[in-house]
């Protein structure tokens, strides 16, 4: 039967794997959320394309009516030019046709360009849509995943945890009693190894005596710190 302070040893390494798993269960939710947010920013990028495109679509009908509009305007300017008499008035007529036409010209180059926009972005929304699949199904292979090891997880810690009572139950029951009262202290603080002759957690020089009850495997306290030692390896 192991002593006390390889017992200890024992305690402290499934103290911390138990942390270590409650830990890592812990970050689950934060590790779910990076992942939403690369979906999301993968969806949103698609979104925005297709609102991209159909913008440009309705800005486009939007100056071909215009341009519709406009024309018509120029057949009564050139109507009314026509029949104009009035110097004065056709003057300002031949001004309000070529601000007309002007207008009809610039309408016409924008919608020329419009159009190259659209096929261009038209053109890569196939890639996009691709991407946003892929990232759609990496999701769902994550959270696959994920979930598979978040019940993995909590199913070490069930172990861990039973095997730690199970552990505790061996210590001698003077030892045991300052152990819960440690434990309930300070937690896993209140357990240290000691590599060569020095406490790992207060940097302390233990005696060359309590190195020997350490070899032992008796109950050992650090004189400087006063956690619970054990021969780390």
């Amino acid at each position: 039967m192991s002593g006390p302070a390889v017992i200890i040893k024992e305690l402290h390494r499934l103290r911390l794997h138990v942390v270590d798993l409650s830990e890592k269960i812990a970050f689950a939710p934060k590790q779910k959320a990076v992942q939403e947010k690369k979906l999301g920013q993968a969806e949103e990028t698609l979104t925005k394309a297709k609102e991209s495109i159909a913008r440009l679509t309705l800005d486009m009908r939007d100056k071909e009516n215009s341009v519709r509009a406009t024309q018509q305007q120029i057949k009564k300017y050139e109507k009314q030019l026509d029949e104009s008499a009035n110097k004065k008035e056709y003057e300002t007529l031949k001004s309000e046709l070529a601000t007309s036409k002007g207008h009809v010209a610039k309408l016409e180059d924008e919608i020329l360009a419009d159009m190259g926009t659209s096929e261009e972005k038209t053109a890569q929304l196939p890639s996009v849509e691709q991407a946003t699949k892929k990232a759609r199904d990496d999701f769902a292979q994550w959270q696959i995943d994920f979930q598979e090891r978040l019940a993995r997880f909590a199913a070490e810690k069930t172990r861990a945890q039973d095997e730690l009572k199970a552990v505790e139950a061996t210590l001698p029951v003077e030892v045991r009693q300052q152990y819960d009262r440690f434990i309930a202290a300070k937690g896993n603080d209140c357990l240290a190894g000691v590599k060569g002759k020095i406490c790992a957690e207060c940097y302390t020089e233990v005696t060359t005596q309590m190195i020997a009850d350490l070899r032992r495997e008796a109950f050992v306290i650090c004189k400087n710190c006063g956690r619970m030692l054990y021969i780390a390896t």
